[in-house]
């Protein structure tokens, strides 16, 4: 029950306190017969007028968070007078009765601390201070019997207090809130069921109305809770206005009254009503605005219907508004790297089977239209069927590999040596173009990664593929070496060559290069075509 009445009604505990302290401080004084030392009877009268306000003030600011800040300013200067005037009534060199200096002295910072920030509280602590000093010395210089050590030690005390709690209200400025997972981080779409929800579990609202203007879609995304399923509408862009700079603030509309938060966390009055669609449009006369902005739009959340809300909700406002646009942040960030991923996938994908199934059929084809000369001139085409068979086997196998591949989860950090591959795919090549085709690898013992060798080998393909086709070429001397840089490939044929300055870059083969952080060079020669590809070698991918 204390947790849920004092949970983020630092006002209320404030003023609990000072009720508290008065109350103890007029016993302490009733039990000690000789106290107070000065002005017995105005002593007292003044100590229970002080209880009595101070139960005044408690009942003021219960519920209503416009006295909670309107009073506060009044409260402090009220709280310093009595702890000046408790000096006067109390300290004498003669008595060994404690003052209550220190216990008065902490609370009065630590509501500067919770009501005006560090800086606030800083302020506080050096007029406290000095004024504490400037008492000690009027009573010495009106000659009342006070001892001026006492008065010294307990102010370098002060000042030292004074410092620490500097220190750690530096230490505490940002509030902290609890992090925001959207589960729909990965559907591109603003959850704005589960931001409401959200900040309702924080604030302990029971009714939370969002609006959202996205970047990208015109129309207005609006959600509604109320103590139910949320209701979520979509409104054309004249429907609701987007709203302008809206500030941090508390409102209540009938009776024409906000609290803002600054940027720096302080808060104004304003005597004046919170006007904008979003709360014409619901019919909400008081709650806690929240303005939301990240890289995908912006949008107003307000909380409403909690009788409870008070001005430590609205200085907890801003850290919520930063974790929610945090989170709408990463799920704009997923979205795009997944939407980035596919992209990625349908690009590797097109290119494994352009130079791979399409340019193995475009082979075959090639091949029936000879084996079709050979029938009609009736030569045995046994021969060329098993060739065309094994073609085909082999490219089966290879359309598997690249299933395996998508499937594997892994990094695939093994290593291959790469002349048996590359004699594998020589022999294919020649017997699905006709060609000669003659590969070389430097060091013979050349091991690359397992990606790595696939890629070249896919390079291959399109490349003598390419040669065929669009020059006529019969021959074609492939070279893989590695260089400093990384991995060279050196690929030459007797065909055409590439006509036009500059030369054309083959698109496929200069997309696949560049898409494995490579790049390359089409070679001036007077025999053919003439290519060099560089790759990275990444060993450790």
């Amino acid at each position: 029950m204390l947790k849920r009445i004092l949970d983020y009604h630092s006002g209320r505990g404030i003023a609990l306190c000072r009720l508290a302290l008065a109350l103890v401080f007029l016993l302490v004084l009733y039990a000690d017969p000789d106290q107070p030392v000065r002005n017995s009877s105005e002593g007292y009268l003044f100590l229970g007028g002080y209880a009595l306000l101070s139960l005044v003030l408690l009942a003021a600011i219960w519920n209503d968070w416009w006295r909670d800040v309107t009073l506060r300013l009044p409260a402090l200067l009220l709280d310093c007078a009595v702890f000046l005037i408790a000096i006067y009534l109390t300290e004498s060199s003669s008595t060994d009765f404690t003052s209550p200096f220190l216990s008065s002295f902490i609370f009065i910072i630590l509501t500067a601390t919770v009501r005006w920030g560090w800086s606030g509280m800083a302020i506080v602590a050096g007029m406290l201070s000095l004024s504490y000093f400037a008492a000690g010395a009027s009573l010495e210089w009106a000659g009342f019997d006070v001892e001026l050590y006492r008065f010294g030690r307990r102010g370098t005390y002060m000042f030292l207090l004074s410092l620490i709690l500097v220190w750690f209200g530096l230490q505490r400025r940002v509030r902290a809130v609890a992090r925001l997972d959207l589960a729909d981080e990965n559907t591109g779409e603003v959850p704005v069921s589960e931001i409401a929800a959200y900040a309702m579990r924080a604030t302990g609202s029971p009714c939370a109305y969002l609006g959202w203007w996205s970047n990208e879609d015109p129309h207005v995304l609006l959600c509604s809770i109320e103590r139910a399923d949320p209701v979520i509408l979509s409104l054309p862009p004249e429907g609701l206005a987007a709203p302008a700079d809206t500030p941090f603030a508390l409102f209540d509309r009938p009776r024409r009254r906000m609290l803002v938060a600054n940027a720096d966390g302080r808060i104004r009055t304003r005597r004046e009503a919170f006007a904008t669609p979003l709360p014409d449009h619901y019919g909400i006369a008081e709650g806690l605005v929240i303005p939301i902005g990240s890289s995908s739009g912006k949008g107003m959340l307000i909380l409403s219907g909690n009788r409870d809300i008070s001005i430590d909700h609205l200085a907890m406002a801003p850290a919520l508004a930063q974790e929610i646009s945090a989170a709408l942040d990463r799920q704009l960030l997923s979205h795009v790297s997944r939407e980035a991923a596919v992209a990625h996938l349908r690009a590797t994908l097109a290119r494994d089977l352009h130079d791979s199934v399409a340019q193995t059929l475009a082979g075959v084809r090639f091949r029936i239209e000879a084996l079709r000369a050979q029938v009609r001139a009736g030569a045995d085409a046994d021969a060329e069927f098993d060739e065309m068979k094994a073609s085909l086997s082999n490219e089966h196998r290879n359309l598997r590999q690249m299933i395996e591949r998508l499937r594997r989860t892994d990094l695939e950090p093994s290593m291959i040596r790469l002349a048996p591959q590359m004699q594998s795919v020589a022999g294919e090549l020649e017997r699905n173009w006709r060609a000669e085709v003659r590969v070389s690898t430097m060091p013979d013992n050349l091991t690359v990664p397992v990606g790595l060798a696939y890629e070249i080998q896919q390079i291959a393909r399109e490349a003598v593929a390419n040669g065929v086709r669009h020059g006529e070429a019969r021959r074609f001397d492939i070279a893989v070496s590695r260089s400093a840089w990384g991995i060279d490939l050196d690929i030459r044929d007797d065909g055409r060559g590439f006509t036009g300055t500059p030369a054309p870059h083959p698109r496929t083969l200069d997309e696949r290069a560049r898409a494995n952080g490579g790049y390359l060079t089409v070679c001036a020669s007077n025999t053919g075509a003439h290519l060099v590809i560089n790759l990275p070698d990444r060993r450790d991918s």
